[in-house]
């Protein structure tokens, strides 16, 4: 059944990710009983939570790794971490 995103306010983003981060994060998700936009989303999520200068670091680390994002953030607040 397909999510509805109008009703809950989320809105959907494409991540393009090279093989090799895209394993990564594919085994990170399956150790932490995730999936792998769930693990992306928590990785982000923590990397907010992060000093600014971490923020920035870890930013600077995902464009260097080829990350791309096709839709700008929104001013919402991070989720507490499980």
């Amino acid at each position: 059944m397909p999510r509805e995103y109008k009703t809950s306010g989320e809105k959907p983003i494409t991540v393009m990710v090279k093989p090799d981060l895209h394993e990564i994060l594919k085994h990170r998700a399956e150790q932490n009983h995730r999936s792998v936009t769930k693990e992306v989303v928590y990785l982000i999520e923590t990397a907010l939570g992060c000093a600014s200068e971490n923020v920035r670091e870890t930013m600077h680390l995902l464009y260097k790794a080829g990350v791309e994002f096709t839709e700008e953030t929104t001013d919402q607040p991070a989720s507490p971490a499980p």
